[in-house]
C-alpha cells in the first residue's frame, strides 16, 4: 500500500482560491495523501467558502476517478499522455466539477482551470479550454450512454469502483450481489456516534443546539447524524461522551467484548476505537492493544485518556507477528489491515491504490495474523477476525486457510443476529445506509 505523505502548510504562505486549493489537494492524493488530511494541512490559507469548493471538487474527482479518466480519454485527443501533467490534471478536475457541481457556474470553473494551467503550461491552457467545452457539450450524452449500458463495467465507471474489483465481486458473490455492492459504493455517508456509558441523556439535544440533525440508531449505544462533521468540534467530544464509529464497526466491537475471562488482546488496535469500545463494554477486564505504527499507538493512548480508560488499557508499539502478550489472553480481536473496500465511500482514495498484487500481499499478512491469534489465545478462548472489506480473498478465504492449519480451532456462532450475508465462514455486513460500512466478521473457539 502507498505510504501516506502528510503535507505541512504554514499559515504565512500565500492564500489559495478554491480551484487552486482543489488542484493542490489532487496533487497530494497523487502522492499518496488523503483529501481530508491535506485540507486540514492548508490551515487558514483557504477561506471557508473556498475550502468548501476545494473539498467538493477534490472529493468529486477522487470518488469517481475512473469515470473522469474515461472522459479524458474520450475528449483529450489523440492521447492524454501526449499532453503535460498539468493539462491532464486540469481536464480531470474540470470533468468532475462540470458533471457534479450544480451550484458552481461552468464558465467560472473552466476559466479558473484555464488560468491555473496557464501558469504551468501556457500552450496547454488552450487545450484545457477546448476539451472542457467538449465535456460540457458532449459529456451528458456519454454519461447517458453508460447508464443505458447494462454491463457491470459501465456501472463500475458510473459508481466509482475499479472494474477489476467489480469483477472480483461478481466472481465471489454472483452478478446480482456484485451490482448491489457497486451501487452501494456510490451512496453517501454520514457520521455515526458510539455513546459512552457516562454520556448525558440530553446529548442529542446539545448536538441539535450545535446545529446537527440527530436521529436514533438501530443500536442502543449508537446515534446518527444527518451529515458529516468534525467530531472534535462537537459538544461532548473532549469529555469522552461519544466516539465517531460506523455502526458496522460497533457490531464488531460488541462481538469481541462477548467472552468469558478478564483479558483481551487487540492485535491490530490502530487508533484504539474498538479497543476503547471493548473496555467500556467490559469494565471487569484489562485490554492490551498492539499496533505497528508509533503514531497510531500515540493516538490510541490519547483516546484512552479521553475515555478515561488508561488504567485498564495498555497500548504497545510493535509487530503483531512478533510481540508477546503481557499475559495469556482469554480473547483476541484481529481487526486486520485490509483493502478497506467496505469503507470506500468514506475514504475514496484507497480504491485507486489497490491492485491485485498488493491485495495478495494483504491476504498473506491477514493469514499470518489470524494464525498468530490462534496460537496465542488460551484453550477455551475466543478469537474474532474482522476486516472492513467486501472481498472474499481477505475474508472467508483467509479464514478457511487458517482453519486448515489449526485443527483445534472451530468456528462459533456469533453472539447476536447481525444480519448481513452468510459467507460459508462468517458474515458480511454491507454498506446499506449512510451509517454503515462494509465489514466481515467471524468468531472462533480454541
Amino acid at each position: 500500500m502507498s505510504k501516506i505523505k502528510r503535507p505541512i502548510a504554514k499559515s504565512t504562505s500565500a492564500p489559495m482560491r478554491g480551484v487552486e486549493a482543489a488542484m493542490y489537494l489532487w496533487r497530494q492524493v497523487s502522492k499518496g495523501g488523503i483529501v481530508s488530511e491535506s485540507l486540514r494541512a492548508l490551515g487558514d490559507r483557504v477561506s471557508p467558502p473556498d475550502r468548501t469548493l476545494a473539498a467538493s471538487l477534490a472529493y468529486a474527482l477522487v470518488r469517481r476517478l475512473s469515470l473522469w479518466e474515461h472522459l479524458r480519454e474520450k475528449f483529450l485527443l489523440p492521447r492524454p499522455e501526449k499532453f503535460s501533467k498539468s493539462v491532464q490534471a486540469a481536464v480531470l478536475m474540470g470533468a468532475a466539477g462540470l458533471t457534479e457541481l450544480e451550484k458552481f457556474a461552468p464558465a467560472a470553473l473552466i476559466s479558473s482551470l484555464i488560468e491555473w494551467t496557464k501558469e504551468r503550461d501556457r500552450h496547454g491552457a488552450r487545450v484545457v479550454n477546448a476539451v472542457l467545452r467538449r465535456v460540457l457539450e458532449e459529456g451528458p450524452a456519454e454519461l447517458q450512454r453508460l447508464r443505458n449500458d447494462d454491463r457491470l463495467e459501465s456501472l463500475c465507471l458510473l459508481s466509482g469502483v475499479p472494474s477489476w474489483v467489480g469483477e472480483r465481486w461478481r466472481r465471489d458473490c454472483g452478478p446480482a450481489v456484485a451490482r448491489r455492492f457497486v451501487e452501494q459504493n456510490a451512496g453517501g455517508c454520514s457520521l455515526s456516534l458510539r455513546l459512552s456509558p457516562d454520556a448525558p441523556r440530553d446529548l442529542p439535544q446539545r448536538l441539535e443546539e450545535a446545529g446537527q440533525i440527530v436521529a436514533e440508531s438501530s443500536l442502543p449505544e449508537g446515534l446518527r447524524l444527518a451529515d458529516t462533521a468534525l467530531p472534535s468540534a462537537l459538544p461532548g467530544y473532549g469529555e469522552g461522551w461519544f466516539t465517531p464509529q460506523s455502526e458496522s464497526s460497533i457490531l464488531v466491537g460488541t462481538e469481541a467484548a462477548d467472552f468469558e475471562g478478564t483479558r483481551l488482546l487487540d492485535m491490530c488496535a490502530g487508533r484504539g476505537v474498538k479497543t476503547g469500545q471493548i473496555a467500556q463494554l467490559r469494565p471487569d477486564i484489562t485490554v492490551e492493544g498492539w499496533d505497528l505504527s508509533k503514531g497510531r499507538v500515540a493516538a490510541g493512548v490519547r483516546e484512552m485518556e479521553r475515555l478515561k480508560l488508561s488504567d485498564r488499557v495498555v497500548m504497545r508499539v510493535g509487530s503483531a507477528l512478533e510481540l508477546e502478550p503481557l499475559a495469556a489472553p482469554d480473547a483476541i480481536l484481529v481487526d486486520a489491515p485490509c483493502s478497506g473496500s467496505g469503507t470506500w465511500r468514506r475514504h475514496p482514495e484507497g480504491k485507486w491504490r489497490l491492485s491485485p498484487e498488493n491485495l495478495e500481499e494483504l491476504t498473506e499478512l491477514q493469514y499470518h495474523l489470524l494464525c498468530r491469534a490462534f496460537s496465542l489465545v488460551k484453550k477455551g478462548g475466543k478469537v474474532v477476525y474482522s476486516t472492513c472489506s467486501l472481498l472474499a480473498a481477505e475474508n472467508e478465504e483467509v479464514v478457511k486457510k487458517a482453519l486448515r492449519a489449526f485443527p483445534d480451532i472451530s468456528e462459533r456462532l456469533l453472539s447476536a443476529d447481525f444480519g448481513g450475508i452468510a459467507c460459508g465462514k462468517g458474515r458480511m455486513l454491507t454498506p446499506e445506509n449512510p451509517w454503515t460500512d462494509g465489514f466481515y466478521l467471524a468468531a472462533f473457539s480454541k
